[in-house]
């Protein structure tokens, strides 16, 4: 897994627009541009599968972002890559600062399909990803369950973006139903494993009563685990988090972290790229003509589901992530 995050920054650090994409190429160019684009999560199961579905059809894809969250140069970045009139870009927006840019990529002809985050009000073709709102559901009767439905709990996002802003509506919906559990507060966590570290111990200090977390990004788990083994509150602070990420399954494995909602990255990933090349592609002369008069042919919206890893279940977890890296290695990666 190490030798993967390795070649994988190695390509992320090395993709540049300038000379970018000659004309004279024979393979379309795809680009990624993600909202952080340095996550081990993102390196582990977005990068390969996307490398992967652009093999699969003769085309190229390349992989940008900031590395931390800066709206602003997300958006050159895509301004920049629009300079090189690609085939298409699958964009990872956070809030709606993105919509503008969004819209000038595609009044330019340059189709955009939101990925993992969406961007609602902006012109983009599709949105492939989670539904937040199902997913913080499905993490707020886990917790509820973990609680024997009464406690004190407290929330860890990335403020503010779309996936945040659905998430904290769907907990806040679930727990409605159960009167006994009060939400604390919510945690800008900044996507930084050490910040929701920080946070967390300063949350259990203030509230020494807390029973539990709720983390909807990929950092809040992690840095939220070890601020509670530091307080030595492993199992009276139960914490149910979202992916899986190496750190986040060494956690539930110890029954540190009580359960994981696990998003279908691969799946989400892939089906955004296709929708990209098929919207290029029609698949009939039908299609075509419908695509000419502004009405393509592709779904809007691609929801792809979740999984509850928990401690009963993570070893079959593990197998398939062995496996997948055994199978990255094969391909050189």
């Amino acid at each position: 897994m190490k030798r993967l995050f390795s070649v994988v920054l190695i390509m992320l650090l090395t993709a540049t627009l300038v000379p970018g994409v000659s004309k004279a190429q024979e393979k379309e160019q795809y680009y990624w541009i993600a909202s952080v684009s340095t996550i081990p999560l993102f390196l582990f199961h977005d990068y390969p599968t996307l490398k992967q579905e652009a093999d699969r059809v003769g085309a190229e894809i390349h992989f940008l972002g900031p590395t931390t969250i800066d709206i602003e140069m997300q958006n050159n970045m895509l301004e920049q890559v629009m300079a090189t009139k690609p085939a298409g870009v699958l964009f990872m927006p956070f809030g709606e600062g993105h919509n503008a840019t969004i819209d000038k990529a595609m009044d330019q002809g340059i189709p955009l399909v939101c990925i993992d985050g969406d961007a609602p009000n902006s012109k983009r073709i599709a949105y492939s990803g989670t539904d937040w709102v199902e997913l913080a559901r499905v993490q707020a009767r886990t917790m509820a369950e973990l609680l024997g439905g009464k406690g004190e709990v407290m929330l860890s996002s990335v403020l503010p973006n779309d996936n945040t802003l659905k998430a904290k509506r769907g907990i806040e919906e679930e727990l409605a139903k159960y009167p006994d559990i009060k939400i604390l507060g919510l945690q800008n966590d900044l996507a930084q494993v050490e910040e929701a570290a920080r946070l967390a111990a300063a949350n259990m200090q203030a509230y020494p009563e807390l029973d539990g977390f709720i983390a909807t990004d990929a950092s809040g788990g992690p840095g939220i685990a070890r601020a509670v083994i530091e307080a030595g509150k492993v199992g009276k602070v139960k914490i149910v988090c979202v992916d899986n990420t190496p750190d986040i399954n060494e956690a539930v494995k110890n029954g540190v972290i009580q359960a994981a909602v696990v998003q279908k990255r691969e799946a989400f990933e892939a089906w955004g790229f296709r929708v990209l090349y098929d919207y290029n592609h029609p698949a009939s002369p039908i299609m075509e003509k419908y695509k000419e008069i502004g009405f393509a042919m592709v779904p809007k919206l691609l929801l792809s589901g979740v999984m509850i890893m928990t401690p009963e279940n993570v070893d079959k977890v593990l197998e398939v992530l062995d496996y997948q890296e055994q199978v990255y290695k094969e391909m050189g990666l």
